[in-house]
């Protein structure tokens, strides 16, 4: 017989055990997607784009919840939070960017019907212009892995330390007890986040990561709406008054624009980064435009990508709410937070000074919230939200780049081609691979703490290559001139510089420890957001500028390979 619930598992304390077990049922749900799907899949194709016959509301549902990821589904609110009302003028990039994906990228790349985006490249450019892109990919994608759960482990953990342990001994009979030991609960949630996702994936392909994704985007859409009533209730007010209340603190509505390269926010540099970080996401990553490559036409992939708009803007406009909520509410009750809380609190409302520091504050509002202002029941169903965003993006990750590994670098170079049911199997051994890996790489970077937001924190490290890759896939679309000379010369450039301006923090420590001194070296950084925009128009402009002084390309390696040509039947490539 079980025992009785222990008191830290009161409502009021945290968690409840009901919670847990709302948990529970959401992850034993997705394993069992994962079982199904796995009795029907016989080769490597259909783990990598399900014979090319998925619903497309079901792709478009799958790309969202993907590209959300718990460091958009946390990082939003506490950057609204933290940063004031600046975020929220991204989206005012969403339609532009939905005009030139869904009526210029998604026809262009339905009609080469690729399994990889970088199959292009080769193409287009050559062998070196695809294992760079391959190289830049597998970087950006393996560290934005490790950060989505290293991020979400460490935000559930915070919310479940006081009471997960002691609801994990009550369900197994005192079996399993963390209780004098949670230091290691951190951990114990990393690797619970990372492998979860990687077993149903490596079950299920690609047809277990999208309908997974599905439910995980009701979950993860459900938890914001909730947490906004709660709020709502909580406060008597509405989005109006915490619009107006957000204005009038330090933190208040960003210039139109500044010559000054180091404003952190304006509307002119937020707009530019959202749109680039769309066009470019679509035009280069395999983990979106494998979604698009799952649907059987042109038109089918046109309504993924309107699903995924639709979708995403009204889970920007939802998240930012959070995060204005929640920046009323707790002006109004800052002794619920915690004593560390709450003195981040005052100082935030106090000065405008400081704000890497309230920003990383910031962040930890929504978990707290979650695990101590949400009533029974909805609590458990918004910390499975958070599960199911980290998860809905790590087994995208995992299933993309194991698809990019084995068709861009195995099929491509081994002289024996494997049979379809051996490269299944490779297949999903090398997922098992990267889910260890990627997992690794959040366990690692526990070691070293986080002195950055987790909206700058993604805009500095992966994304700091997101823009050369998008530009070297945009090269090929719109430009006939550029050829692989130009197009390697500008892409290198683009990146170094995006590393430089993502690492240009730690850099600059560096040269002054060096020099001995603890002065700046090299000045303040640029706005995170500059960074996409800067190494992306490096990019851009070296290539054309080299594309003058070398020949053009072979004609085989334009008919059928640009925009401008499309429509026109493609030649054999020599």
């Amino acid at each position: 017989m079980l025992p009785r619930p222990l008191p830290l598992l009161a409502a009021s304390g945290g968690l409840h055990v009901i919670d847990y077990g709302v948990v529970a049922i959401y992850m034993a749900g997705i394993l069992y997607i994962g079982w199904r799907c796995s009795r029907t899949q016989e080769t490597s194709d259909q783990f990598f784009v399900g014979d090319r016959n998925l619903p497309w509301w079901a792709t478009g549902l799958s790309l969202i919840a993907t590209m959300m990821s718990t460091l958009s589904y946390l990082g939003v609110p506490g950057e609204i939070f933290g940063q004031g009302i600046a975020m929220l003028l991204q989206f005012t990039s969403l339609p532009f960017a939905f005009l030139i994906i869904g009526w210029v990228w998604v026809p262009f790349y339905m009609k080469l019907r690729l399994t990889s985006a970088y199959e292009y490249l080769e193409l287009r450019f050559g062998t070196p212009t695809r294992l760079l892109a391959v190289g830049l990919f597998l970087y950006m994608r393996f560290i934005w892995l490790g950060l989505i759960i290293y991020s979400s482990g460490r935000a559930i953990a915070e919310m479940t330390n006081d009471t997960a342990p002691g609801a994990l001994a009550w369900l197994t009979g005192g079996r399993i007890d963390w209780t004098a030991n949670r230091e290691n609960w951190e951990l114990t949630v990393l690797l619970a986040t990372g492998l979860l996702a990687t077993a149903y994936t490596t079950l299920g392909g690609i047809r277990a990561v999208i309908w997974t994704d599905v439910i995980q985007f009701v979950v993860l859409f459900l938890g914001a709406v909730f947490t906004l009533l709660v709020v709502f209730a909580k406060t008597g007010t509405g989005p109006i008054a915490w619009y107006q209340e957000a204005v009038s603190l330090p933190q208040k509505f960003p210039p139109l624009a500044s010559w000054d390269l180091t404003t952190r926010n304006t509307f002119l540099v937020v707009f530019i980064n959202g749109l680039l970080w769309h066009v470019c996401t679509h035009a280069c990553d395999q983990v979106a435009l494998q979604r698009y490559f799952c649907n059987d036409s042109a038109q089918a992939a046109r309504r993924t990508c309107a699903v995924n708009y639709v979708c995403d803007a009204l889970m920007s406009v939802l998240l930012a709410l959070v995060g204005l909520g929640l920046l009323a509410y707790y002006q109004r009750n800052i002794p619920e937070l915690t004593p560390e809380l709450s003195e981040s609190m005052q100082q935030m409302l106090e000065s405008s000074e400081n704000r890497t520091g309230s920003n990383l504050f910031a962040d930890r509002v929504f978990p707290y919230f979650i695990a101590h202002g949400l009533p029974l029941g909805i609590a458990g169903l918004t910390l499975a939200g958070v599960f199911a965003v980290a998860q809905s993006s790590v087994d995208s990750g995992i299933n993309s780049t194991s698809t990019v590994i084995m068709v861009d670098v195995v099929r491509r170079f081994r002289k024996q081609p494997l049979s379809s049911i051996a490269e299944l199997r490779l297949t999903q051994l090398l997922t098992l691979v990267i889910g260890a890996l990627v997992t690794g790489i959040a366990v690692l970077a526990t070691r070293f703490g986080r002195v950055s937001s987790i909206m700058e924190l993604q805009l500095q490290s992966f994304n700091a290559v997101l823009g050369p890759l998008g530009a070297v896939f945009m090269a090929g679309f719109l430009l006939r001139r550029v050829n692989q000379p130009a197009v390697l010369c500008g892409g290198l450039a683009g990146v170094l510089l995006g590393l430089c301006l993502g690492f240009w923090t730690v850099l600059d420590k560096r040269l002054s420890a060096w020099q001995g001194t603890e002065e700046s070296l090299l000045g303040p950084a640029v706005s995170p957001f500059w960074i996409i925009p800067l190494s992306w128009l490096t990019t851009v402009v070296i290539a054309l500028l080299v594309s003058l002084f070398t020949s053009r390309p072979r004609p085989s390696q334009i008919q059928g390979l640009t925009i401008w040509t499309a429509e026109a039947e493609r030649l054999p490539v020599n």
